[in-house]
């Protein structure tokens, strides 16, 4: 070995050794974490677009199944939602809806008034007021079979008052809530 290149390496031994040290690690990086790397964002891209992403602050909250369906069950276009709002539509199948179950419980509509329809950017919400005469346990099932219906509709206020033969009149505020589609909404 020439003696000038044995004294140049064994007086600058820390820096060639540096060099080689960063060379080893760059070629590592280049051929081994690089490409692990690029697949690992690309399979993270990938899930973002299908909704999975694994940022929690990025998410999006996945809604269960049967909230998914009902929120589109009672979904409609906003020209549509606007239409049937303004004709009455909604309206009337709410209270259509309501007599039917009073109907199939032995409840007897003495008379329906619609309410007033409001409307925002995302829903339209209708309103009723009914007056029903029946007894406590018809009631207290039609207000079961209401709650099991699978329509978003609640039941705002009622009052029962003693009826003749034992029956009750009752007084029945409902309202129904339908969805615009788009704008956050299924």
């Amino acid at each position: 070995m020439n003696p000038q290149l044995a004294a140049l390496l064994r007086r600058d031994w820390p820096v060639i050794g540096a060099l080689l040290l960063f060379l080893g690690f760059a070629f590592t990086q280049a051929f081994a974490f690089l490409p692990t790397a690029n697949r690992y964002d690309a399979a993270v891209k990938r899930s973002a677009e299908l909704g999975l992403g694994l940022d929690p602050s990025q998410s999006q909250i996945m809604l269960p199944p049967r909230v998914f369906a009902l929120l589109t069950d009672h979904a409609l276009s906003p020209a549509e939602a606007q239409e049937k709002a303004g004709s009455g539509a909604l309206t009337a199948n709410l209270l259509e809806d309501l007599n039917q179950l009073a109907g199939q419980h032995g409840i007897v509509v003495l008379a329906t008034e619609p309410g007033p329809v409001s409307q925002d950017p995302q829903s339209v919400h209708v309103r009723a007021h009914l007056r029903l005469r029946g007894g406590y346990a018809a009631f207290v099932s039609f207000l079961a079979d209401v709650a099991r219906s699978g329509s978003m509709t609640a039941l705002d206020r009622f009052s029962l008052q003693p009826g003749e033969g034992g029956s009750m009149l009752i007084d029945l505020a409902v309202s129904r809530y339908v969805l615009k589609q788009g704008a956050g909404n299924p």
